[in-house]
């Protein structure tokens, strides 16, 4: 049986296609890790065309109110994106404090015609500039701060005053830690996410009986504001998508085409091959039984699966130190639990572990109906296209079936084969138990073996 192995790996070894393949997934690994880099500032601002606007306020009626309110606001958002070009690191502030500033100095002039209320608008936003230029980040959450203060003693609502004081206690962090407002500074980003998400969690927080989308979305938000609170307390970048870190996290799913592609083919040649270059008749003459020769050919395929994609993590881990840095492997990989409502904290290898370990039986699966196909067609393409078809139109099932809860469903492979939501700790989309999917999972796949075996051992040979 080892020699059979060994013969099988010296086989696959030197197939060409295993090598263009290989070469093909090291270059989609090198653009993938230089799309995550170009991803550096993640930003989601809307792209404005300033001539655009410009030529738009050239053809306004001034004399008529709804053309002045355009034309007002089409030179604030000039004003805004110029300030944003001047100060492109800290543009978050520009958006937060310059805004009001500059649509009230233009209605001042030319709506209100107030000059000098005009004046003191300008003279209020040079100083804001200034304070920029200079760094001077106490100016703002001295604001900030006293902002809060007269909301707070303003407010009657309790649900506002969770949420003024969880403002304040922000505030104070950035005050004592004395973080600056720079939009690359992942604490800075942290509190304005916390910032930007905080009402809407005290907002649902305080409902008693949630309704299921107000659940998802306060276990949404949650996870939100737990995983930037981790940020400010452990002071650890968890927050960038643009490393290897968040490359390795979603391994399974950037580079699961290059597994399926690998498993098809290695699985789609095993036996057709046999058969269609007349080795199979040698290979029958060896002191070896038929279902040891096709075993050996199954384990050859079962034990390379892993193996192929414990190399793909090395290049990837190799390719994307290159490119992005190595420093990320030390930032932890948060998830949040939905059944604990807690933040699971593990190292990035750990996470990387479980999301293939969790998706492995599929591509098992794969490789076990590829090389049944290969068996009783004898033909390599027609078992690869009918299994990327049968991947294709399962996945289709398994949406269909999760959108429309369909219940008959539930004894298909594809509602079963996948593990992935155990070690994410979400939900099963279909809501079947584990022990459910390991039984459907082992019945089909036996079912499957038996009939390769069976036919493979009737097989007539004599006119191939």
């Amino acid at each position: 049986m080892i020699k059979l192995i060994k013969a099988e790996f010296k086989k696959i070894f030197h197939k060409k296609s295993f090598l263009i393949v290989t070469l093909i997934f090291i270059g989609f690994a090198f653009l993938t890790n230089f799309l995550y880099k170009s991803e550096i500032m993640e930003e989601t601002y809307t792209y404005v065309d300033i001539d655009e606007l410009k030529e738009e306020n050239k053809t306004l009626n001034l004399n008529l109110p709804e053309d002045l309110n355009t034309y007002v606001n089409n030179l604030t958002t000039i004003e805004i994106e110029n300030l944003k070009s001047d100060f492109k690191d800290y543009k978050e502030l520009i958006i937060k404090y310059c805004s009001d500033i500059i649509y009230n100095s233009y209605e001042a002039k030319y709506i209100s015609k107030d000059l000098a209320k005009y004046d003191n608008y300008q003279q209020e936003l040079n100083n804001i500039k200034t304070k920029i230029t200079n760094q001077d980040w106490d100016y703002f959450t001295n604001i900030n701060h006293d902002n809060l203060i007269d909301s707070l003693n303003n407010s009657n609502d309790s649900n506002d005053k969770e949420y003024l004081n969880a403002l304040i206690k922000l505030n104070e962090y950035r005050k004592t830690k004395n973080i600056d407002y720079n939009d690359h500074n992942y604490l800075n980003k942290a509190i304005n996410n916390l910032e930007t998400n905080l009402l809407e969690y005290f907002n649902l927080k305080n409902i008693s009986n949630r309704t299921s989308d107000e659940e998802e979305e306060f276990d949404n938000i949650k996870s939100i504001i737990l995983i930037n609170e981790y940020a400010l307390t452990h002071e650890v970048n968890t927050l960038s998508h643009s490393n290897l870190n968040s490359v390795l996290s979603n391994f399974t799913s950037e580079f699961g085409l290059f597994i399926l592609i690998y498993v098809i083919m290695l699985a789609g040649t095993s036996v057709s091959e046999e058969f269609n270059k007349g080795t199979i008749k040698y290979l029958l003459t060896k002191p070896y039984k038929r279902s040891t020769i096709l075993l050996s050919k199954l384990l050859s395929i079962l034990i390379l699966i892993p193996i192929i994609i414990l190399a793909m993590v090395l290049i990837e881990i190799l390719i994307g130190g290159i490119v992005l840095g190595f420093n990320s492997l030390n930032v932890p990989d948060l998830i949040y639990n939905n059944v604990t409502n807690s933040l699971v904290v593990r190292s990035i290898f750990s996470g990387l572990f479980l999301n293939i370990i969790s998706v492995l039986p599929i591509y098992i699966f794969i490789g076990i109906v590829t090389f049944f196909l290969s068996t009783i067609t004898m033909s390599t393409s027609a078992a690869i296209t009918i299994t990327f078809l049968f991947y294709l139109i399962s996945n289709v099932i398994s949406n269909l079936a999760t959108i429309y809860h369909l219940s008959i469903f539930k004894y298909y492979i594809s509602l079963n084969w996948d593990f992935s939501y155990l070690v994410n700790y979400v939900p099963n989309p279909f809501n079947l138990t584990l022990t459910w999917s390991l039984i459907v999972y082992f019945i089909t796949t036996l079912i499957i073996l038996c009939l390769t075996f069976i036919y493979f051992a009737k097989k007539d040979v004599k006119n191939i």
